[in-house]
C-alpha cells in the first residue's frame, strides 16, 4: 500500500512538473515589443495629418502591436511652437475631422492634453514645457 501511494505522488509530481515546464517554455504570452523608426522620421502607420506642428523636431517615432488587431502608433518631438495655439489647432483638427474629444487638459501650467477618439481610432496629444522656451508633444495613436 506505501508503494502504490508513492507511486501515485511520484506520478502527481512528474505532471505537475511537466505541465510547468510546457508553460514555462510554450505557454506565455509573448510581451509586445516596439518597433522604432529611424531618427528624425514617422514610423509605418504613423498618420502624417496627426503632426499639426510645422515646427515638430522628431524625436522618436515606434509602433506597438499588442494584438492583430490592436496597435498602437506614437510620435515624439520637440517644438518651438507656442503652447496654447497648437492646442486650439488640435482642437479645431479633431472637430473638424470628426473625432469627439472625450478628454482635456489645460489647468496645470506647462501642460496641456487631448483625448479624442472616432470609430476606427483613439489619438492621446500631450504638449509639455521644455524649460527651454520649447515645448515636448508626443502623439499617440490607436487604431482599433
Amino acid at each position: 500500500m506505501a508503494q502504490k501511494k508513492t507511486v501515485i505522488i511520484a506520478a502527481v509530481v512528474a505532471v505537475i512538473v511537466i505541465l510547468g515546464a510546457s508553460w514555462y517554455f510554450f505557454g506565455r504570452p509573448t510581451p509586445p515589443r516596439a518597433t522604432f523608426a529611424p531618427q528624425g522620421a514617422l514610423v509605418s502607420g504613423f498618420p502624417q495629418s496627426l503632426v499639426l506642428d510645422q515646427a515638430a523636431a522628431i524625436s522618436n517615432s515606434y509602433a506597438i502591436a499588442y494584438s492583430q488587431n490592436l496597435n498602437q502608433y506614437t510620435a515624439n518631438w520637440t517644438s518651438g511652437s507656442n503652447m496654447d495655439s497648437l492646442y486650439q489647432r488640435y482642437l479645431q483638427y479633431f472637430t473638424e475631422n470628426g473625432w469627439t474629444i472625450t478628454n482635456s487638459s489645460t489647468a496645470i501650467t506647462g501642460f496641456r492634453g487631448l483625448y479624442a477618439v472616432n470609430p476606427s481610432a483613439d489619438v492621446n496629444v500631450t504638449m509639455s514645457d521644455a524649460g527651454t522656451g520649447g515645448l515636448r508633444v508626443t502623439v499617440s495613436y490607436v487604431k482599433k
